[in-house]
């Protein structure tokens, strides 16, 4: 059981690069130009990136990260909004969720990146202690 629920986190954990890498294959294939190719597979590997960003830190630092996270979001979603409203005289909500989304994959995979050196470092030390 342990074993399996070892993988599982492994799993949600190499799963979000995985799952962008192999979508933009996909797409590009299709017919798509690169750039569009890799929107679209930044667009579908965001939850994937958000549900790993939380794993990463219940394992690191046994902090329950997810209320955190969306509570940040909502905070920039908040930003987004005003500053969608003051630079465009009509509110467009599509463009504000778009670019807000696009912004959370840059976001969450400099977490994502970071918290992954983080835990190799920390499993290193902890090995090395004893």
């Amino acid at each position: 059981m342990k074993e399996s629920l070892q993988f599982l986190m492994s799993l949600i954990i190499i799963l979000p690069y995985l799952l962008t890498i192999v979508l933009y294959v996909l797409v590009r294939v299709s017919g798509r130009s690169s750039v569009r190719s890799f929107r679209i597979a930044a667009d579908v590997t965001v939850p994937f990136l958000f549900l790993s960003v939380s794993v990463l830190v219940r394992v690191i630092a046994n902090i329950q990260a997810s209320i955190f996270l969306l509570s940040g979001v909502l905070v920039v979603g908040i930003g987004f909004a005003i500053a969608e409203r003051i630079r465009s005289k009509e509110f467009r909500i599509q463009v504000m969720f778009r670019n807000l989304w696009r912004m959370l994959f840059l976001f969450l995979s400099l977490l994502y990146i970071s918290l992954l050196l983080l835990g190799v470092v920390k499993t290193v030390a902890d090995f090395l202690m004893g």
